[in-house]
């Protein structure tokens, strides 16, 4: 029975893989041409989509904060790529077209809202997370028992995202 069950839940998370990286290259984000488009296509598309990426609108500093962070978490970008990735997002998605609030979020904070985006959005969507409005300490134990429950993120990220969702969604005033 034990043999059945996991046969079952290997196809299930292969079934799920293979739906997620369909997803994720069928995407209805129209990239404008130019030298980094293949370099954003091929390393961020391996985990999320794109639909968050060209939303940020960040600096040159920001993209390449997020970026450095993309790499930690694993990302797969050649070090003579990432002058071009980098100089690709700040000319289409930098801080030109952004709203102000987006204009000025650091790299941090766009690297938390990115783990944001993608690992609590695994399981629910962020009406959940907009609708707390808890202290640091509160976010931070919520963090820990989401990730006892499987949440992709990783140690060195929870003071980041903690912060973010403090800074962000803390307690009204």
């Amino acid at each position: 029975m034990n043999w059945m069950f996991g046969k079952t839940a290997m196809w299930f998370m292969a079934t799920i893989a293979v739906a997620t990286m369909a997803y994720a290259t069928a995407q209805d984000v129209q990239l404008p041409e130019g030298a980094g488009k293949k370099v954003l296509q091929d390393a961020c598309t391996a985990c999320h989509s794109l639909d968050g990426v060209v939303k940020l609108h960040l600096d040159k500093d920001g993209w390449e904060g997020l970026i450095a962070s993309m790499i930690s978490n694993g990302a797969t970008i050649e070090q003579k790529d990432i002058p071009v990735l980098v100089d690709y997002l700040v000319k289409n998605f930098g801080p030109a077209g952004a709203k102000p609030a987006d204009a000025q979020a650091s790299g941090s904070d766009a690297a938390a809202k990115m783990l944001l985006e993608t690992a609590c959005t695994a399981c629910h969507d962020l009406d959940l997370v907009q609708d707390e409005h808890l202290s640091k300490e509160d976010w931070r134990m919520l963090v820990n028992s989401m990730i006892s429950k499987g949440a992709s993120v990783e140690d060195k990220d929870v003071p980041m995202l903690v912060d973010y969702l403090a800074k962000t969604y803390g307690p009204k005033k």
